[in-house]
């Protein structure tokens, strides 16, 4: 857990909840259909997410995220209560979509219920804020490197 009062880069923030960017690129080629994996794209897919860490509208909202799901995992506000995940709780879905809508639009919104829904590798193991959070980024990424 970081100490809230000393500063790192987004990817320290990742780092202490347990997220890195191979793994962001594993899950985000675990659901590709009707294309080949290659290197050329998991290099493509690696080069975009550095590419959105440097947006600051993706790293507020994620930052946002890491936080919240801290505070709700340790039981920190008092009356809320997050242990299962409950259906009522959708703001994590609007932190996720929210990422995605901002790295690659509209289409990306679609692409993250996808990855919401499947929960490919790191994002299935993340609580509930940062399993949406990060199904964003991979979602608005995997979404942009093929609208070219």
């Amino acid at each position: 857990m970081r100490d809230n009062n000393v500063s790192g880069s987004i990817y320290d923030f990742m780092r202490a909840a347990g997220v890195e960017v191979p793994q962001l690129v594993e899950a985000g080629l675990e659901l590709l259909a009707g294309v080949e994996k290659t290197r050329e794209l998991e290099i493509k897919l690696e080069s975009q997410i550095r590419k959105s860490l440097k947006d600051i509208n993706v790293i507020v909202l994620i930052v946002a995220g890491i936080r919240v799901e801290e505070d709700l995992l340790h039981h920190r506000i008092e009356g809320v209560d997050v242990d299962d995940d409950p259906a009522y709780l959708y703001s994590d879905e609007v932190l996720g979509m929210a990422i995605a809508n901002q790295i690659a639009g509209t289409k990306a919104i679609f692409n993250f219920k996808r990855y919401d829904e499947a929960k490919p590798g790191i994002i299935g193991t993340l609580g509930p804020m940062l399993d949406d959070v990060f199904a964003g980024l991979v979602a608005g990424c995997m979404s942009k490197i093929f609208e070219e």
